[in-house]
């Protein structure tokens, strides 16, 4: 009598959905920073050579920049570093509105390039995260990729050290690829911006008591 329940909540573990890509569906610029190619297009998968999932992801490739493509900031040092000490750039900082609650594990994003490695590529994050809109952040993570080691146009992912239940991603731009091995570092510049999630326990709760209830009505 007592095998009968375990083998249904074994079935219905394996009907939960798993892990998955989460496509942002909005990104606002917070901090002012003057935008020269726009924002939207880290969100809007222009550029991507195909449709990414969490299956296939780490094969899909992004184009060279452009204003339709990627994303970047002015240069308001010239040719300079953007984070000259003295007269840095604006810090920018941009939200993005996940269109749902997933408990995020890891930050995907693809390069901003010209067919070669770029300077402007950012590579360090600070992220926050928010489970009511953006009314208020949990403490950030700090994620980085070393100095001179680009994305250009494959997905770089890099772990946020734990599960973190979001509908709002709050993200600062700290550092970029200026003194590495390519020219540039004048301004910031990424070509797209995804996470990796897996279910939240509640939704695969729900999904398995669904389950095990059409099962029951079988019987």
């Amino acid at each position: 009598m007592n095998k009968a329940p375990l083998g249904l909540f074994a079935l219905t573990v394996g009907l939960a959905p798993g892990v998955i890509l989460v496509n942002p569906t909005g990104v606002t610029n917070n901090s002012g920073v003057t935008e020269f190619f726009p924002l939207g297009n880290i969100i809007n998968n222009s550029g991507l050579s195909g449709t990414a999932d969490f299956s296939n992801y780490t094969t899909i490739t992004h184009s060279a920049a452009g204003a339709g493509t990627a994303w970047t900031t002015n240069n308001p040092n010239g040719a300079g570093d953007y984070f000259l000490a003295g007269s840095e750039g604006t810090t920018a900082t941009v939200t993005f509105d996940l269109g749902g609650t997933f408990g995020l594990t890891d930050l995907v994003y693809w390069g901003y390039h010209f067919g070669l490695a770029n300077g402007n590529e950012v590579r360090e994050f600070s992220l926050e995260f928010s489970t009511d809109g953006g009314g208020t952040y949990g403490a950030p993570v700090s994620l980085s990729s070393p100095l001179s080691t680009y994305a250009v146009d494959t997905a770089v992912t890099l772990p946020l050290g734990g599960t973190f239940t979001a509908d709002t991603v709050r993200a600062t731009f700290t550092d970029n690829h200026f003194g590495g091995t390519r020219d540039g570092g004048d301004r910031l510049g990424l070509g797209e911006v995804k996470f990796v999630a897996i279910p939240e326990p509640s939704t695969a709760l729900l999904s398995s008591l669904a389950v095990l209830g059409l099962i029951r009505r079988k019987r």
